[in-house]
């Protein structure tokens, strides 16, 4: 389960604790009062929303990764989450639990709705996002995750985002200011 508006208070008394999409709210203001201040000067100028765009997702409980009703998924999702800066292969996986490999792949993918390989490959994604949101630059993200090629690594983040990592850090950064 997830939240908007990243309210501390309602996220902490929500039970498990709720986790929340992180908003950038003081840029939506500014551009609230851009658009005042239009309509001020010429009352003529045509009304607009104002979006106010989410920055990141704030993991409290209700996401937590690790809630897995299959023990075995749930320690081989720990794993991928506790080591994505390294490779993760899935034989490496399938060392960790009492299961084939077919065995595992099929039970992680009725669970999780994709496949391992996938799966680590999005969270990378969702980890090198982050990063950019923190501030890192996309080399230094790519570094961090243990991408060496940055070309390869634009190329799955336009996939699963649309966009290169520069273009998403220049987003993150316009949105921030």
């Amino acid at each position: 389960m997830l939240g908007v508006d990243n309210d501390e208070t309602i996220c902490r008394l929500s039970s498990p604790n709720l986790s929340s999409l992180n908003q950038n709210i003081e840029q939506g203001g500014y551009d609230v009062a851009q658009l005042i201040d239009r309509i001020l000067r010429d009352p003529a100028t045509p009304r607009e929303d104002v979006m106010v765009q989410p920055t990141h997702i704030v993991t409290r409980q209700s996401t937590d990764i690790y809630a897995n009703n299959d023990q075995h998924i749930a320690e081989v999702l720990k794993y991928i989450h506790e080591n994505i800066s390294q490779k993760i292969t899935v034989d490496e996986l399938v060392e960790l639990v009492p299961l084939s490999r077919r065995l595992l792949e099929t039970r992680f993918k009725r669970s999780m709705g994709t496949s391992i390989y996938d799966y680590i490959l999005q969270t990378r994604i969702e980890k090198v996002a982050q990063l950019l949101c923190e501030g890192m630059s996309v080399s230094e993200a790519a570094i961090e995750l243990g991408f060496s090629d940055i070309k390869n690594l634009s190329r799955m983040f336009r996939q699963q985002r649309g966009m290169t990592p520069s273009e998403y850090r220049r987003e993150i950064l316009r949105l921030k200011h």
